[in-house]
């Protein structure tokens, strides 16, 4: 009878710890973190464009091109997001935990306007 009792405090005790370590996807976590990084310096060089000097056509052409690196680098990571998690992006429970994460990583973008850090900030919680 008290290995029983012992026994089935065990497996609470086990599933306790697992459902606890399940709770945070850290690969999931980490790739929103690099996502949000991305995003972040894609709303900070859109900002740069926004504030140059339109007479200035060299400055222009370099944010210009910064912006397009910012996009193939976003591009590259969705691609290879996508990849990772190709069986997962169609479920709303992933899809909860991961917006969840960007929303949190989001949150450390100095270049969000006060509207974007609000809305970040609702979906952090």
């Amino acid at each position: 009878m008290k290995t029983g009792r012992i026994l089935i405090l065990i497996l609470i005790a086990g599933i306790l710890v697992f459902s606890g370590c399940s709770s945070e996807n850290k690969e999931l976590k980490k790739d929103a973190v690099n996502i949000a990084d991305a995003m972040c310096k894609s709303i900070e060089a859109m900002k740069n464009l926004q504030t140059a000097d339109p007479a200035d056509s060299v400055q222009i052409q370099r944010l210009q091109a910064d912006y397009k690196k910012i996009e193939a680098e976003m591009t590259a990571l969705n691609d290879e997001f996508r990849k990772k998690y190709v069986g997962n992006v169609n479920s709303k429970e992933f899809t909860d935990q991961f917006r969840k994460y960007l929303n949190e990583a989001m949150l450390d973008c100095k270049s969000l306007s006060k509207e974007d850090r609000a809305v970040f900030e609702k979906g952090a919680k």
